[in-house]
């Protein structure tokens, strides 16, 4: 617990910053978040499992001599590429032809490895690379298209307080009320009255926020307290999920934590895994707000 605490407050002031300033800070910030766990998913993957045939016995390819080659480095490097690029046009991507035309190449590009490098790498390996693109860099890209929309200067800062906040709420009403098990086989300390206090505190913490914006920044025509404790609310039920799908990769794939660059919380992925889920809904819920207007 320690460590969590003195790792969040060393932390904190450079995800303030590169949010605050949002543009390039916070697209180098949020490629390097994605690299970073794409690495972790790509290693946990690779660490658990080998490609096999349909009568389960290990594949080796070996070239000219050569020794086998490292299947889903090959690809996954593509996704690497791939990422750098995303964030390089990301400032573009809600003009829909940009997007289309990057995963449509970063898909020609999996398939066409496959080819060149058939009996080395196959479709799962291909799909597994075009997967960590969508979970990792991709999901984790809305915290910049969110912060980039009219009022997202404000709006953005509810992704962090409904991810970190339900979790925080979560874990102390679980510790102190917790009986009924939520997901006993992904996650065994997690209780349905630890989830509750989640959602409860999450969408209390939306308030107070709503509260705030409105009190000091008069946006117009928002009902700002009702409708942040109401994307409070749902933002922590995906929250969780995101928590949960998080560790149901980690039984899969019998890891505990998916890095250490976190010192007390793991990984990129074990840190974030909760905002990835949420900031696509709070990204759903802005524009929903927009268009409302």
């Amino acid at each position: 617990m320690v460590k969590r605490i003195l790792t969040s407050i060393v932390l904190l002031p450079f995800l303030i910053a590169i949010v605050y300033f949002g543009d390039i800070p916070l697209r180098v910030g949020l490629l390097f978040l994605s690299c970073v766990g794409l690495s972790e998913f790509y290693s946990a993957l690779r660490n658990s499992s080998t490609s096999v045939t349909p009568d389960s016995k290990i594949i080796e390819f070996p070239i000219q001599g050569k020794k086998p080659l490292n299947k889903r480095i090959t690809v996954n490097y593509i996704s690497y590429l791939f990422t750098v690029i995303y964030y390089l046009l990301l400032p573009r991507v809600d003009n829909g032809a940009y997007f289309f035309v990057l995963i449509t190449m970063f898909i020609i590009s999996l398939m066409i490895t496959m080819v060149f490098l058939h009996g080395s790498v196959n479709i799962v390996d291909c799909a597994t690379a075009l997967f960590g693109f969508f979970y990792t860099s991709f999901l984790l890209s809305f915290i910049y298209l969110i912060r980039a929309q009219h009022y997202g200067e404000y709006f953005v800062w509810l992704v962090f307080i409904t991810a970190f906040g339900s979790d925080t709420f979560a874990y102390f009403v679980g510790r102190a009320f917790g009986k009924h098990k939520l997901a006993p086989e992904l996650s065994p300390k997690k209780t349905i009255e630890g989830a509750v206090g989640g959602l409860i505190g999450s969408g209390l913490l939306g308030m107070l926020f709503g509260m705030l914006i409105s009190s000091v920044f008069h946006l117009e025509d928002i009902d700002s307290i009702i409708y942040f404790a109401i994307v409070g609310v749902v933002g922590a039920v995906f929250s969780m999920f995101g928590d949960l799908a998080a560790s149901a990769i980690k039984r899969y794939t019998k890891i505990k934590d998916f890095g250490k660059i976190f010192p007390g919380h793991g990984g990129v992925l074990d840190r974030f895994d909760s905002v990835i889920f949420a900031a696509p809904m709070m990204y759903m819920a802005l524009l929903l707000m927009l268009y409302r207007q």
